[in-house]
């Protein structure tokens, strides 16, 4: 965190282009003082400024061993306007054709009329009669941020089940020749760093983006004319077959004014506005689920499922988790492969429980992890044919895979094969309004490499990633009113392609400690305002409150993969109902602008709080959280974008009554906030008053 920021820490006291010309970067530099511009015009002259017929376009390659930035002025070029199902976005279709080889590049270049943003799709198609020579090093984007002067880069690590997971990361680009690579290592898009990245100057910046769920890298270097900005694939080195197609990681930029938190909060609005999850065509409400290992018989699931409806819960999905499937007897997840129901938990399948739920205005959740098969299992020995990685002799960041392959997706019959499998099998639950959970312990991208001959590096995890998205879209077209969970091991594939389609509700396999979960939603929120954590221990107000965001895993009773039983009859129905219906009060408060209020901080003798903003409503609400060794029992935050001459009522939810402070005073002296409990909680909400 910038040490110069208004951040406190209340410790015992009140505590692209790379080769644009310089007439260009100056253009950029010029563009990026109008920040006021409205953002179409803004996108506008952004994407004049890099396709017209002169200029080169902010992506990159080296093609048959020349660099493309020498061959690309002198190929074919058209413009194309496509149609766009959202009135709010604009795509234009840039292609390059290279007439001596047969080569085609088609950029879909789209601008937005809501933001100051550009995102860029990069599609590869050999249109001539014989191979292509060697495609490399290809670079959706390549980009020089000018005009923002000393630029600190902001980003988060990703999720790798540890406490650190999304923790704040930061490098400040002193001097030309400063760099920085990050990639997420293993093929899955957000393990180990998340693909978001903020380039913060002098009041104004970047955010950078990348859509794509599989091993993308991204390169930052400090040069004479500002950040130099590269993304695409980590390993591209091959050639293309006669009318053979591929795409490339999409790509986005998003230009502000302001400080970090400015653009930090434009980005997650931009995330909500045009990459959030639909149902039947509207914007997803974040849910509250409540997660049962599929070990459990159903019969428990039942008298679980009439005792949460009797004391009218209000949970929207019963989840069941893995373990459902496999061998007779007991379960192991040297099952993953075999995806029948196991008869002696599940008699009469999942239809009793999906339409008691059902019934009640609620839906059933299941988990699945269809790319993943291991040896032994009832896919392994049917169709190995469509498996790659088979061996299981390949090397992964966690040693040896040890049985695991990957159902190939790139692959069209084995594609085909999965996409009706996984339909049946939610019809046969009943899970076409429910929820389809989809989970990925694997690193597939030794199982892709183990695939690419040397002239055809990248193939095979190109082809599977739009497998991947076709199925995803394939069943959302077929079951438009079901939502999709993206566990992927705990939030190990998070970005712009997957945030659009489905939400992390359990977004880290690390600790189930509170203060973890404070840390965890600390450095994620910044980025995507939908996640869930596991909520573990009823009756624990703070736990409670450390692990609530925008949506709830509620796994009271039960920690861990294990068989379930029936709720006790001492289970505090009472107190579950009303902490419930009070998140409830202000669970939308998520979906609004994120402001970290103290340092991010894993020691347990501080406070941490943070403020969640809807400037538009002039509502609100803080979160603090004093913990364990923290000897100070109050703070004093300063609260941030409130209209200061307004009068704010203010909330605590531990309190009866109210409070009243203008938005000067609680910006420029703080919000007072006592805690007396050692660890303990707040929430306080604030409204403008009319």
């Amino acid at each position: 965190m910038n040490k110069k920021s208004n951040h406190q820490l209340f410790k015992c006291r009140l505590v692209k282009v790379a080769f644009l010309s310089v007439m260009a970067v100056l253009l950029i530099g010029k563009l990026m003082a109008q920040p006021h511009m409205k953002p179409v015009v803004f996108a506008e002259k952004w994407i004049d400024q890099h396709f017209v017929k002169e200029a080169i376009p902010p992506f990159s390659f080296v093609y048959d061993g020349e660099k493309s930035e020498n061959l690309i002025k002198n190929w074919k070029k058209s413009t194309t306007q496509l149609k766009s199902d959202n009135t709010n976005e604009k795509k234009t279709l840039f292609s390059y054709a290279d007439d001596r080889t047969g080569l085609v590049i088609n950029c879909t270049v789209t601008s937005f009329a809501d933001f100051p943003a550009v995102e860029l799709d990069l599609c590869l198609k050999n249109a001539g009669k014989i191979q292509t020579p060697i495609l490399e090093s290809i670079r959706t984007m390549d980009y020089i941020i000018t005009g923002i002067g000393k630029t600190n880069l902001h980003w988060s690590k990703g999720a790798v089940s540890s406490f650190d997971d999304f923790m704040p990361q930061e490098k400040s680009f002193e001097k030309e020749g400063e760099s920085l690579h990050l990639e997420p290592h293993g093929g899955r898009s957000s393990y180990q760093n998340l693909p978001f990245f903020n380039a913060v100057g002098e009041n104004k910046g970047v955010v950078m983006g990348i859509g794509w769920s599989g091993d993308w890298g991204a390169d930052f270097n400090s040069v004479a004319g500002g950040l130099s900005f590269k993304a695409g694939m980590q390993k591209t080195h091959f050639l293309l077959y006669p009318n053979e197609e591929i795409r490339m990681p999409k790509t986005m930029l998003l230009f502000y004014e302001g400080d970090q938190w400015d653009g930090q909060n434009l980005f997650r609005r931009f995330i909500i506005a045009h990459h959030h999850p639909k149902v039947n065509g509207k914007p997803l409400t974040p849910p509250i689920t409540w997660g049962v290992f599929g070990t459990t018989p159903a019969s428990v699931h039942l008298y679980n499922i009439d005792k949460i409806i009797e004391h009218k819960l209000p949970l929207d999905y019963y989840w069941v988790d893995a373990g459902w499937y496999g061998k007779e007897g007991v379960w192991t997840w040297y099952d993953t492969g075999s995806w029948d129901l196991i008869k002696n938990l599940y008699p009469n399948g999942f239809k009793p429980l999906s339409e008691k739920l059902e019934k009640d205005g609620r839906h059933l959740m299941v988990w699945f992890e269809p790319e993943r098969v291991r040896k032994g299992s009832r896919w392994d020995k049917e169709h190995p044919e469509m498996l790659i990685g088979h061996d299981g002799n390949y090397q992964t960041n966690l040693g040896e895979a040890k049985g695991n392959s990957l159902m190939n997706l790139g692959d069209p019959k084995a594609l085909k094969f999965v996409t009706d499998y996984i339909t049946d099998k939610i019809k046969d639950f009943g899970l076409g309004t429910g929820c389809y959970r989809q989970d990925f312990n694997i690193e597939p991208a030794y199982c892709w490499q183990s695939q690419d001959v040397w002239n055809r590096q990248g193939i095979t995890e190109a082809k599977y990633i739009e497998g991947l998205y076709a199925y995803w879209d394939s069943l959302k077209a077929r079951f438009p009113g079901m939502i999709f969970d993206n566990c992927a091991g705990g939030g190990c594939r998070i970005d712009l392609e997957t945030t659009g389609r489905a939400a992390p509700y359990w977004r880290t396999d690390g600790p189930r400690d509170a203060v973890a979960h404070q840390c965890h939603s600390y450095g994620l929120m910044a980025w995507i305002p939908v996640s869930a954590t596991s909520i573990d221990r009823e009756g624990n107000d703070y736990e409670f409150r450390s692990s609530i965001n925008s949506s709830l895993c509620i796994n009271w009773q039960h920690s861990g993969d294990g068989v379930w039983y029936k709720l006790p009859k001492d289970f505090p129905y009472d107190w579950a109902k009303k902490t419930l219906d009070q998140y409830l009060g202000f669970r939308d408060y998520f979906m609004g602008d994120y402001y970290p209020l103290t340092p991010y901080s894993q020691n347990q003798d501080v406070w941490m709080a943070w403020q969640l903003n809807c400037p538009e409503k002039g509502e609100g609400m803080v979160q603090a959280f004093r913990r364990e060794n923290c000897i100070c029992t109050s703070a004093c935050p300063k609260l941030r974008n409130l209209d200061p001459k307004a009068v704010y009522i203010l909330k605590n939810l531990d309190s009866k009554g109210s409070t009243e402070m203008t938005g000067r005073v609680l910006m420029e002296k703080g919000l007072p906030i006592s805690i007396i409990n050692q660890p303990g909680a707040a929430v306080i909400t604030y409204k403008k008053r009319r």
